[in-house]
């Protein structure tokens, strides 16, 4: 099991290791900080800054990503997918996880004089990951100069498409790694598998599978990936990869979006629920009618209305309320979208960030803690789940060995598993095995009346339901295969909705930062049509 991470506060924060840009690093050469850093503090540190930076704290790219697959809508730049470099979560992402690279490189080089081959095999591991998630964003990053602890001031820029073998190799040569006797080897301050190295091998091999199937679309990779299959080595049910947070608000190291949506006792709350996504749950969106007429039990586990039968009224007018649920549109320019409703709108739930379970009593969310919402939820990466979709996805479309259909029902029950956990972690009642089953065989028979394209669409549908937290997967997937349907504000017969730009097809790079300080730099990225590679 992932250990949980109880307090951060005794993390010594690196300074000789902070790095602005993609460059600008020397430990040798600063008399004020130490040349060296032991192991472990390395690894802590770079794991908590790519956790974050990828998650959907106001730190992390999920952020505008969960917006940009209509999760959550904001009032944010992200509306509207007008999103640009000098965003917090674009300029904060790409600080923090090449400050994380380049933490990593330097525990990769002092791991190997050491011999400490396991903390090796880790480091590269997660840097392959890191940079995978880089390049899904940006498209073309500082690779080749910015993966060794060597001062290069304005490092160039890889294409995407370059970097990726090099991630394979990469991860191969954690996997040799983690097999080498080692003189020294994670343990606590690892805060993701606690040192269980059969994990991370599995882990390292599931996320060549993740990436392979990334790039399916512009390589065979058949052979590859049923390889791996072949092997049998990938990731079990307690092997999900994700960051288990605490419950103490003194110090505070409780799930950053807790922290953003809950912890607040004045105006204004970063997420609102897109009412597209609740309506899609319900199973009577007229937008997208794929799961039409099948209800979702995880609604009360995955966000929470303040309001109910017996606090009725909102602090304002609103723009959209179905019962108790409140929210805004997505581009929406209407007469109520700017009203604070902090006390009233709905708000992400247990299952997302360790928030409240929607029992129906609703209450304002203002500085609520303890039983009714921890604030620990898990920040999940790479869950068993959407290993299994990916295997339903991989066996759908033929490129991997396997009953699609029955990765497609383990997936859905495997997601179904990861809220009952979150329940019993929050006091909430677990979903029946009954219940489950009933909504699980309604969408296989969606399932089986239907094509291939509409068989893949289910799968890669039910995929981004199950992700809800993490916005940056379904945003890949949505950017790869056109699923699930996203909403169109232009074609929602709603007055004062409408939508100018383009979606965004990757992320811009940060302004101010990488772009004026790095010669190197390319031009910004037109964020409308600049592709990443994987994309036909």
């Amino acid at each position: 099991m992932n250990r949980i991470l109880k307090s951060v506060a005794h993390i010594t924060l690196i300074a000789s290791l902070l790095l602005l840009n993609a460059c600008n690093l020397d430990i040798n050469n600063d008399p004020n900080n130490p040349s060296s850093v032991n192991s472990s503090q390395l690894l802590t540190n770079a794991q908590l800054d790519i956790v974050n930076s990828l998650g959907a704290g106001p730190t992390g790219l999920a952020n505008p990503a969960g917006v940009f697959v209509h999760q959550v809508t904001q009032r944010s730049n992200n509306d509207q997918y007008a999103i640009t470099g000098q965003d917090f979560p674009v300029t904060q992402a790409w600080a923090n996880m090449y400050r994380a690279v380049q933490n990593l490189n330097v525990l990769i080089e002092q791991a190997n004089a050491s011999q400490q081959f396991a903390y090796t095999g880790v480091a590269q591991i997660t840097k392959a990951m890191a940079f995978s998630y880089m390049v899904d964003v940006w498209g073309e990053i500082p690779f080749t100069e910015a993966s060794t602890s060597a001062k290069v001031p304005f490092p160039k820029f890889d294409k995407g498409q370059d970097v990726y073998p090099q991630l394979f190799a990469m991860i191969d040569e954690g996997i040799a790694n983690l097999a080498k006797s080692s003189a020294l080897s994670p343990k606590t301050d690892d805060l993701i598998y606690g040192g269980n190295l059969t994990r991370w091998r599995q882990f390292a091999k599931t996320l060549k599978l993740k990436l392979y199937n990334q790039i399916r679309l512009v390589q065979n990779v058949s052979t590859q990936v049923n390889a791996l299959i072949a092997e049998g080595d990938l990731m079990t049910s307690a092997g999900s990869f994700s960051l288990n947070y605490g419950t103490s608000s003194a110090p505070d190291n409780r799930n950053p979006i807790f922290r953003e949506d809950y912890n607040i006792t004045t105006s204004g709350r970063d997420n609102y629920i897109s009412p597209y996504f609740h309506e899609i749950l319900l199973g009577t969106s007229t937008l997208n009618t794929v799961l039409d007429g099948i209800r979702d039990p995880r609604i009360p586990y995955y966000y929470f209305n303040q309001l109910s039968a017996a606090r009725p009224t909102a602090q304002n007018p609103v723009e959209y309320r179905n019962g108790n649920f409140v929210s805004i549109y997505f581009s929406s320019q209407g007469p109520n979208q700017g009203f604070d409703q902090s006390s009233s709108n709905t708000i992400v739930g247990l299952y997302y960030c360790g928030g409240r379970y929607d029992d129906g009593n609703g209450v304002s969310a203002a500085g609520v803690s303890g039983a009714s919402a921890r604030g620990d939820g898990p920040q999940r990466i790479l869950p068993y789940h959407s290993y299994l979709f990916t295997r339903a996805e991989l066996a759908q479309t033929n490129t991997g060995t396997g009953n699609a259909k029955q990765f497609f029902t383990d997936a859905m029950n495997a997601a179904f598993t990861e809220v009952n956990a979150a329940a019993s972690r929050g006091g909430a009642p677990a979903l029946s095995a009954a219940t489950i089953k009933e909504y699980v065989d309604a969408v296989l028979a969606k399932y089986d009346a239907a094509d291939d394209n509409g068989k893949l669409e289910l799968i890669m549908t039910e995929k981004w339901i199950a992700n809800f937290g993490f916005g940056l997967e379904s945003y890949n997937d949505i950017r790869r295969t056109g699923f699930p349907k996203i909403y169109d504000p232009n074609t929602d017969n709603i007055a004062f909705t409408n939508l100018n730009r383009g979606y965004p097809q990757s992320m811009p790079y940060p302004v101010p930062g990488e772009l004026q300080l790095n010669p190197n730099a390319p031009a910004q990225r037109v964020i409308a049509t600049a592709k990443v590679f994987w994309q036909k």
